[in-house]
């Protein structure tokens, strides 16, 4: 093929394409009108000679062609981009496209609000998608195009995946106001209540079960739920205890009177990090994005920190007294 021939519109066209998987989004995504869009899209199908992206119930999905095309593709736009960027300075302000971002509900509670608040500010043109999913499900996501970045504990991680740290959190335990003692449950407290376990697939709570397992022990679990976002209205309603991520446990304690304890048992610290594919390291609506929401993380765990670990700091001293004191 003569590469002379080719426009390359319709190479920015197909990215669009395959990030949105939807004509009319596509086509607002590169400032486009739907026809006009349509009608690269018929061009980019006689020149390849494929189909490119067929109709399904999800919207638009690519072919095997298209899909050994894309990368290609991106890093090649990618690269141009990057050698116009003296040229043409980056305003976020003229952004107008749509960004999809994987967050799980834990970050969602720590991190969405700011960050809308910031993008609105700075880019008031940009539409935000954001997708509620597992860990596991977000480098999936990012290979397939379905998302631009993903925030949450960062798993199984391949070379052409970039990860970057947001800030690290703890499990720590909520309870109805008063149920425990000033010092928070013992362990033979804490074992004996009715558990809400937040059960999401390589997550971590299971690190409380198998710290109690490592004791010989084993707490009983009333209600299993997918997500955090539920667990301190069951805590509330129901009476029970659950352990959630420190960080995202603030938001309804006073509104359902609930308190923070120290889990007594040993919770070690995991780490949420900002996540997206390699491809898109040199965009500059990309590289603006991840930017923008890094500050905000560090301005987010700046206002909080000390605030968070008060909430549980009395109850350090008695349950690791315990522990001490408990036969393995």
């Amino acid at each position: 093929m003569n590469i002379s021939a080719i426009d390359l519109n319709l190479l920015v066209a197909f990215d669009a394409l395959f990030s949105e998987r939807n004509v009319t989004r596509a086509a607002r995504r590169v400032g486009l009108s739907q026809p006009a869009m349509s009608n690269a899209l018929s061009r980019l199908r006689a020149l390849l000679d494929d189909e490119l992206f067929v109709r399904s119930g999800r919207g638009m999905e690519p072919t095997a062609w298209a899909q050994s095309l894309a990368l290609p593709v991106r890093e090649a736009l990618a690269r141009i981009e990057e050698a116009l960027a003296p040229a043409l300075a980056f305003d976020p302000a003229r952004l107008d496209r749509v960004v999809r971002i994987a967050m799980t509900d834990n970050s969602m509670a720590v991190l969405l609000l700011e960050t809308i608040e910031r993008i609105r500010e700075t880019a008031p043109n940009l539409d935000l998608h954001i997708k509620n999913t597992r860990p596991v499900g977000m480098t999936p996501m990012l290979d397939d195009g379905e998302i631009d970045l993903a925030i949450g504990v960062a798993a199984e991680l391949e070379l052409r995946h970039r990860a970057a740290a947001l800030y690290t959190d703890r499990l720590v335990g909520i309870a109805r106001r008063g149920r425990f003692g000033p010092g928070g449950p013992t362990l033979a407290q804490f074992v004996a209540a009715e558990h809400a376990l937040v059960a999401p697939r390589n997550g971590p709570s299971g690190a409380i079960d198998a710290a109690l397992a490592a004791r010989g022990m084993k707490r009983r679990v009333f209600l299993t739920l997918p997500q955090f976002i539920f667990a301190p209205y069951a805590v509330a309603k129901a009476d029970l205890v659950a352990c959630v991520p420190a960080r995202a446990s603030r938001l309804p304690r006073r509104s359902l009177d609930l308190e923070i304890f120290e889990p007594p048992v040993d919770m070690p610290e995991f780490t949420v990090s900002l996540i997206w594919h390699g491809r898109d390291d040199a965009d500059p609506a990309h590289q603006w994005l991840r930017t923008t929401i890094t500050e905000v993380a560090q301005e987010v765990i700046d206002g909080s920190e000390d605030a968070i670990w008060a909430m549980c700091r009395p109850q350090v001293a008695t349950n690791e007294r315990e522990l001490a004191e408990t036969p393995v």
